[in-house]
């Protein structure tokens, strides 16, 4: 469709390369080949006469009318979702559609399998694809999950909040420690003393960055524990510590879990770990998609089931 001699579609990818700066990763965002994203640039660079994206040494740097234009098109592709999402009538038995939620391990462990579950039942068209957080370009996993990704919803402890997106509260957890079961060393309550004497399995991300807010917490306070080993997964924890000496700090919703299948004994964390905080987030441009607001929903039903 055209108004004012241009395709509107055009607009769609004027966003994309001014998000970008990029004309491989707009292609990408777009869902387009690498030439039609360059013949549409260069259609709307006869439209706007004016070159929109500049080389800069070796990359592309928006011109001031871009800059001026970007938040306008931002805006307007904002204002034209609401419309179109307003005379929507949301069935869930009929909706047939893919959803990406991204969420730590722990969260896509103890509370996405319920969500699918339900899903199953009363919205069988739908497609959950659960992904585990990304290696964010610029430290912000939120941004790269919902811009660079284009998820639907993320799940992000309260620390990695990006206040640019809405947000809701999820889920509320506190950590706590596993041992083996049966290990007569932790008959008792576990000692602060024992705790920072014994061997300990920690998760870590795939960069080597350990994030996890026990970590943080005890980096904070200026103790340190003797990892005998990481993994990149809280469910692992359980495979190795089962059978030795060590300890394992996570979550207890995750740690009651571990509990059901393997010979574990669950007990208090000796240190004051602040309490933690789960919020969802998703991309103001879906803000009142109202598929997605049901979605939202079924999480928040299930944390509360």
């Amino acid at each position: 469709m055209r108004y004012r001699r241009l395709d509107l579609n055009l607009l769609v990818a004027l966003d994309a390369l001014l998000a970008e700066c990029n004309v491989s990763r707009a292609a990408q965002r777009l869902n387009l080949g690498q030439s039609a994203t360059s013949a549409a640039l260069a259609r709307l660079r006869e439209h706007f006469q004016d070159p929109l994206l500049i080389a800069v040494g070796r990359n592309l740097e928006p011109t001031a009318l871009a800059r001026q234009l970007a938040p306008k098109v931002q805006d307007m592709l904002a204002l034209a979702g609401e419309l179109l999402d307003t005379a929507v009538l949301f069935d869930p038995a009929q909706c047939e559609r893919r959803f990406t939620v991204v969420a730590s391990d722990y969260v896509a462990a103890t509370l996405l399998p319920r969500v699918s579950r339900e899903l199953a039942q009363v919205a069988p068209g739908i497609t959950l694809m659960v992904r585990d957080f990304p290696l964010p370009r610029d430290g912000d996993v939120v941004a790269e999950a919902l811009e660079y990704r284009r998820s639907d919803l993320v799940v992000v402890p309260q620390q990695r909040l990006n206040p640019r997106y809405p947000q809701a509260p999820l889920l509320r957890d506190e950590l706590c420690c596993i041992v083996c079961a049966g290990q007569s060393a932790w008959a008792a309550d576990l000692s602060l003393a024992d705790y920072c004497a014994a061997e300990h399995v920690v998760r870590e991300f795939a960069d080597g960055q350990n994030l996890s807010l026990d970590a943080q917490y005890l980096r904070d306070i200026g103790l340190e524990r003797r990892v005998a080993v990481t993994v990149q997964s809280f469910s692992l924890m359980a495979d190795y510590v089962v059978g030795t000496a060590r300890i394992a700090t996570l979550f207890r919703r995750q740690a009651q879990a571990l509990a059901q299948r393997y010979p574990l004994q669950l007990l208090p964390a000796p240190i004051a770990f602040p309490a933690a905080e789960q919020f969802v987030q998703w991309h103001p441009q879906q803000d009142q998609d109202p598929a997605l607001a049901w979605l939202r929903q079924q999480l928040l039903a299930q944390v509360q089931a």
